[in-house]
């Protein structure tokens, strides 16, 4: 009887945003589908996704705003109410025409499918569809990966809401694995953390892969002058013993010197919204995170600037690589005084120009592997050889510069605490899908806090 008295669903029509961006024609491929044809799907889904183009009308002799990025532009449809996706017959080619850019125009107000719902269409004039994009900044171009949303070995990547006038605050995560992890989310598009967010946002990673983003080197290249980073070229080009280096070392050099000759904290980048192109400053806030920060860097002997890499990198160094280290580089052990000197320097810089919102995630202070029974067996202090003593002594130091700076503080160790290491961060490092849940909601709630522009309230999806 229930069955009888049901209304018949009701059918709403998938429509492309107004994306425009003056002086361009905006082209797309065909629509890559992330689920079947009349499957039910929930509010906050990515439902599927496109490459976006930006032709210029006639000849422009102004910089391509995506010149870095133009392989790797695509939008995502993320869906406001859960229902069944049907799609259009012409929304897809398949094959490598899905992937191609100019494969056809963007039209404002084009049908892609339908969303079938068992219930009433709010009434608050709510679309079906938002329109997210992202952005990836390759490596190399040669690093071809067209496979999904996002993929691909990109030395930036970023996603903001493009269904509105503009970009009301961004966030800039300087990633350690863990961080990165979360930020990016379950599907690893940003999906998750954008959905969460009330406004207009953008949220940027920048990757560890060979230059982990200490204090100290972040500081460092947002201070490098044009020619001080022509000398680290030259230099390092007169000094890498490259008669005897592999492929590996030769794209070692190649990605360490891009990221010594890049400043994430000073890239100016456009985004590409429904009221067309905006260029995009300085960050709003910025993430990072104390496991970014090793008791051990390596500061050039001539030139003085500082590396950092995971000891993991280091032990898969070739030969030329580790050799080139030894002998251009001298080791410099740091202890939490050190490390909070260079927070303190970072932030005055970057508030120097900007109100910039510094967020830093502590360390996980205790260890279910730990067998330690007697500690006075143990030489010189316990932070240089125990872990979670140093740990403990770094998480101090962070509440000393929150103090100091009004630097917020992103308690990863409570939340280990409270959860379970066992379960959910077990080598001490890499967190649980769960984990990477609760990180996303104090992130937000943080943001919101500190009155970051974009994140000051819950969200619809």
């Amino acid at each position: 009887m229930d069955r009888l008295n049901r209304a018949p669903p009701v059918r709403v029509p998938l429509q492309l945003g107004a994306l425009a961006a003056p002086g361009y024609v905006v082209r797309r491929s065909g629509i890559r589908w992330r689920c079947d044809h009349m499957q039910t799907c929930r509010p906050g889904q990515i439902i599927g996704y496109c490459n976006i183009g930006l032709a210029p009308i006639g000849k422009s002799s102004d910089r391509h705003p995506f010149s870095t990025e133009k392989r790797d532009l695509q939008a995502g449809f993320v869906l406001t109410q859960a229902g069944r996706v049907c799609h259009a017959s012409h929304s897809s080619q398949g094959g490598f025409l899905d992937q191609l850019a100019d494969n056809r125009l963007w039209e404002p107000g084009g049908v892609i499918g339908e969303l079938e719902c068992d219930e009433s269409w709010p009434q608050q004039n709510l679309p079906p569809l938002r329109t997210m994009l992202v952005a990836g900044r390759r490596v190399t171009e040669y690093a071809e990966d067209r496979a999904g949303l996002l993929t691909g070995w990109h030395d930036r990547k970023r996603a903001w809401w493009a269904d509105g006038h503009g970009i009301a605050g961004t966030l800039l995560t300087l990633v350690s694995c863990d961080l990165g992890s979360a930020v990016r989310g379950r599907d690893h598009d940003f999906s998750e953390i954008l959905g969460m967010a009330a406004g207009q946002v953008q949220v940027v990673l920048i990757p560890d892969d060979v230059l982990v983003s200490c204090a100290r080197t972040v500081l460092e290249r947002i201070r490098r002058s044009p020619q001080q980073n022509a000398e680290i070229a030259s230099d390092l080009a007169a000094t890498f013993p490259l008669a005897s280096a592999s492929a590996a070392d030769w794209n070692f050099c190649a990605v360490l010197l891009a990221a010594l000759q890049s400043s994430p904290l000073g890239e100016p980048s456009y985004v590409l919204t429904y009221g067309g192109l905006q260029r995009v400053g300085a960050p709003d806030a910025v993430l990072m995170s104390l496991i970014s920060e090793p008791p051990r860097v390596f500061r050039h002997r001539r030139l003085g600037y500082t590396i950092c890499l995971h000891d993991y990198r280091l032990r898969e160094l070739n030969e030329a690589a580790r050799t080139w280290i030894r002998s251009q580089f001298e080791t410099v052990i740091r202890g939490p005084a050190e490390i909070n000197r260079d927070y303190r320097e970072l932030i005055s810089e970057v508030n120097t120009k900007s109100n910039t919102v510094f967020v830093v995630q502590n360390l996980n202070s205790s260890s279910i592997n730990e067998t330690i029974l007697n500690y006075s067996q143990i030489d010189g202090p316990l932070g240089n050889v125990v872990w979670t003593i140093r740990a403990k002594e770094m998480n101090l130091m962070l509440q000393d510069l929150a103090a100091e700076c009004k630097v917020a503080v992103l308690d990863h160790d409570a939340m280990v605490a409270e959860l379970g290491a066992a379960r959910h961060l077990p080598d001490g490092v890499h967190p649980s899908g769960t984990l990477e849940a609760e990180m996303r909601r104090e992130i937000i709630a943080i943001l919101a806090a500190r009155g970051v522009p974009g994140f000051a309230k819950a969200a619809i999806i």
